[in-house]
């Protein structure tokens, strides 16, 4: 297994992103295949259902998501302290899964129609996007057990079993997406059906293979007991509440941002998926950058090593910026055939190219705030990136989307999400600087002291 308090700094943190990367990548492009065959089979329609049913399901997955991340910072903690694969902190992640899982799939039913409803989304769209998100949610329990395993293999610094995983499942969602939507004709509901069973199949094998090698556990191990388990339970919901808050809060903006595009046609509405789609892919190197800078800090933070945590932070954020200017130059030359790709409507196409053009060049607001929000999820410290996505979104991006969107249509919403993103780093660099000085009046900080698991600092 990976140790990441040992060797080259930016190499071990490469070595996470990439396999991260190229996972996240074949992911998002399975989103894109996905809206490429609605698109293309369904319909501006179907396209707009799914435009509209994905921030629900953001909303109502929101919880586990961030749960799954604490879950990897808290096994990586242990694994600097030299207690890797912790029986009762595995425990504790599975009992997570399942009764989120059940929760959201009874949600889902309960919830999807009155939510679609206060976005102004109506007729064949809202009945297509709550169809979408029901099917989706109703085999959430595949989803997040997928989720789960990830969370443990990355926790371990592990990231490239979990790439094979989701390479895995990326690869069978778009083979199933065009199975079930463009030969079996089952519309919406195909695409949803598609990702479950994508999943299920992945995250069978990958659990088969854990519960091997935590057979073969040594001697010695930490004894189980519910007090135990009930322990890391306790302390994943308190990394992983501020996540879940934060991936909240994104899913209900995409949710308000429907709402006052829907008034622009389902055209607008087509386009917001496909540039949502659209920056998931773009975001996914850095998104990739975050969490493996995540893992990092979180090992070696519990290995007491605070020098090391800062000379990986320094060195991720120069190769982040300058990944951002060679991905923002080619988002910008290639704006029209992507653009093109996705729909032959002349609205959402346009929307679509604007996106890019008014986005692109500020770009590295965006992902330079989210790669200084894994280092800050690493110590344990996942209020700083909530508040950030506060700012971001809920106090700037929001209100200027609906003020701008009545002066300048939807050019409008373009540069409120420009300006949120400014907001965003703003705090967050801040809040870097602020750690950063506290770090520097003593010997460790407060922070890193707090991010200690037990028995950690003995190496």
């Amino acid at each position: 297994m990976p140790d990441l308090t040992r060797g080259p700094v930016l190499t071990g943190i490469v070595g996470i992103a990439a396999p991260l990367a190229l996972a996240a990548l074949l992911q998002q492009g399975y989103l894109l295949i996905d809206s490429a065959v609605v698109g293309r089979y369904v319909g501006v329609t179907g396209l707009a259902a799914m435009g509209a049913g994905q921030p629900l399901y953001t909303i109502l997955s929101s919880l586990f998501t961030g749960v799954s991340g604490a879950f990897s910072v808290r096994l990586g903690h242990l694994a600097g302290a030299g207690r890797r694969d912790d029986p009762s902190a595995l425990l504790a992640l599975a009992f997570c899964t399942a009764a989120w899982s059940a929760l959201c799939a009874v949600a889902a039913v309960l919830v999807a129609g009155p939510l679609l409803a206060l976005t102004g989304v109506t007729g064949a769209v809202a009945g297509e996007a709550r169809t979408f998100v029901v099917t989706l949610c109703s085999g959430m329990l595949a989803i997040y057990a997928l989720g789960a395993v990830c969370a443990v293999l990355n926790g371990r610094g592990d990231a490239r079993r979990s790439t094979v995983l989701l390479i895995t499942s990326s690869v069978l969602n778009a083979l199933f997406a065009w199975l079930f939507v463009g030969v079996w004709r089952l519309g919406i509901e195909g695409a949803a059906l598609a990702v479950p069973a994508a999943n299920a199949v992945a995250a069978a094998a990958g659990l088969v293979r854990l519960v091997r090698e935590q057979r073969r556990r040594p001697p010695g191990a930490v004894a189980v007991t519910a007090a135990t388990v009930r322990d890391e339970v306790r302390r994943g919901l308190r990394i992983g509440a501020p996540m879940a808050l934060q991936y909240l809060l994104t899913g209900v903006g995409i949710l308000v941002l429907v709402w006052i595009i829907a008034p622009f046609g389902a055209g607008a509405v087509a386009a917001l998926t496909v540039v949502t789609r659209l920056e998931l892919l773009t975001t996914a190197l850095f998104l990739s950058l975050s969490g493996a800078l995540m893992v990092f800090t979180a090992q070696n933070t519990g290995a007491g090593l605070a020098d090391r945590v800062r000379e990986g932070v320094r060195r991720t954020v120069w190769l982040g910026t300058t990944l951002t200017a060679a991905v923002s130059l080619l988002l910008l030359a290639g704006r029209g055939p992507v653009a093109a790709l996705f729909s032959g409507n002349a609205q959402t196409r346009m929307v679509t190219e604007r996106y890019i053009l008014i986005t692109a060049p500020f770009f590295l607001c965006y992902s330079l705030m989210i790669v200084l929000h894994g280092w800050f999820n690493g110590i344990a410290r996942a209020v700083v990136p909530l508040v950030s996505t506060v700012m971001s979104l809920g106090v700037v991006m929001l209100p200027l989307s609906y003020a701008l969107a009545h002066a300048w249509g939807v050019d409008g919403v373009m540069w409120a999400v420009v300006i949120g993103w400014s907001a965003g780093l703003a705090y967050t660099l801040l809040a870097t600087w602020q750690t950063v000085a506290a770090s520097r009046a003593g010997p460790r900080s407060r922070t890193e002291q707090a991010a200690q698991p037990d028995g950690a600092g003995s190496r």
